[in-house]
């Protein structure tokens, strides 16, 4: 039983832009006024009528969805896991969430955001469906056999190439829901409408609402990180290394990303779009830039443990989710062909990777983005 995960992966399309839920005006934007606007840049996003709900539903849903897939992720008895239910909780039906019963009825799901231009909705579900299936009799995983794979206390539900599923499906819908949405929405900002107000904000303002929500942060973020989720966490995670040497600095990772959603939201409300684009486009390629340290941590995580088929490979899937991430971005800055030679380093099976692949991937990524891999 095989993913087509790594079938998709290989190709390299450029991604078409997802309709987002707030309505687009499409008389063209106005001008900026010759003067510049006068303004204060809250220091915590805290503005008038905010509401990214519908992003912090669908990422507090994928959270129950992975908790769900961890259940059978242990050494000793594995638990079977329902595919018919894991499908029911991607496409929010039958009253499946359980942890936060208001999903249930929220109106929002993870189905319909997810960019299906590389088919990716129905490789979901077939994916779910082969992981209900190996949970029945949970076989050890092995080169060409999905089961599971054991590393002392932790264990990982692979497939028949030794991807994890669990990675397939969460990295998965970080990459085609919450990065996409994000990043798409981000780039056609101008797009939708800033003058008439509805429920206290414009449409341009919830939009940028939306994509921040998606980011997965609390409003006072990075003075608290507490409670971080997703890309949150995983910018958190790498913020000190690409900053090093200047480690919390003013000009951090975290504080970069904060400041231009605060400072980009403030200029919507004050009708600046020098400022508003200028912001987007950092939060932008500094989002990449997260993701770009973040595969690199995997993969040195994935070569420091290559005798351990279990944490070698669910570091390798880990890693092989980012690479697939950068595709959902429409204004990404990594081109096609690199990620092809990027994916090419990893192939098609986890237990074929060589530390020789692993190092030019690491040595490729880092020479893109321009980063330190010694730091990571």
């Amino acid at each position: 039983m095989k993913l087509s995960f790594k079938k998709t992966l290989l190709i390299a399309l450029p991604v078409a832009m997802l309709s987002v839920s707030c309505k687009k005006d499409k008389t063209p934007e106005p001008s900026p006024t010759s003067s510049t606007p006068t303004y204060t840049v809250p220091t915590t996003y805290n503005f008038t009528s905010v509401d990214f709900s519908s992003s912090t539903k669908r990422i507090a849903m994928l959270g129950e969805i992975t908790t769900y897939i961890k259940t059978a992720h242990t050494s000793t008895a594995t638990p079977v896991l329902d595919a018919q239910k894991m499908k029911d909780m991607y496409a929010n039906l039958n009253s499946q969430f359980i942890v936060d019963p208001s999903l249930n009825t929220s109106g929002f799901q993870l189905k319909d955001k997810t960019a299906n231009t590389y088919n990716l909705q129905s490789e979901i579900e077939s994916n779910l469906t082969d992981l209900g299936t190996v949970t029945q009799t949970t076989p050890t995983a092995s080169n060409g056999t999905a089961g599971k794979l054991t590393s002392g206390t932790a264990a990982y539900i692979v497939d028949g190439n030794g991807v994890e599923y669990k990675e397939f499906v969460e990295k998965g819908l970080m990459a085609a829901v919450f990065y996409n949405q994000a990043t798409t929405i981000l780039t056609n900002i101008s797009s939708y409408d800033n003058s008439t107000v509805t429920n206290g904000t414009t449409a341009q303002e919830h939009a940028w609402d939306e994509a921040f929500g998606y980011f997965g942060v609390p409003v006072d973020f990075p003075t608290t990180v507490t409670g971080l989720k997703n890309w949150g966490s995983y910018c958190n995670s790498v913020s000190n290394a690409l900053d090093a040497p200047n480690v919390n600095s003013a000009t951090s990772v975290n504080v970069t990303m904060m400041n231009a959603f605060l400072k980009g939201r403030a200029a919507i409300t004050n009708k600046d779009n020098t400022v508003r684009d200028a912001q987007k486009d950092i939060v932008i390629k500094t989002w990449e830039k997260v993701a770009a340290g973040r595969f690199i941590t995997y993969v040195k995580q994935a070569k420091t443990n290559f005798a351990d088929d279990g944490k070698r490979n669910h570091a390798l899937s880990e890693g092989l989710g980012f690479i697939k991430a950068f595709k959902y971005n429409p204004s990404k800055t990594i081109t096609d062909a690199q990620i092809n030679t990027l994916l090419g380093y990893f192939g098609s099976n986890m237990y074929q990777v060589t530390t020789t692949n692993m190092d030019n991937a690491i040595n490729e990524m880092a020479s893109i983005f321009g980063l330190d891999a010694t730091k990571l």
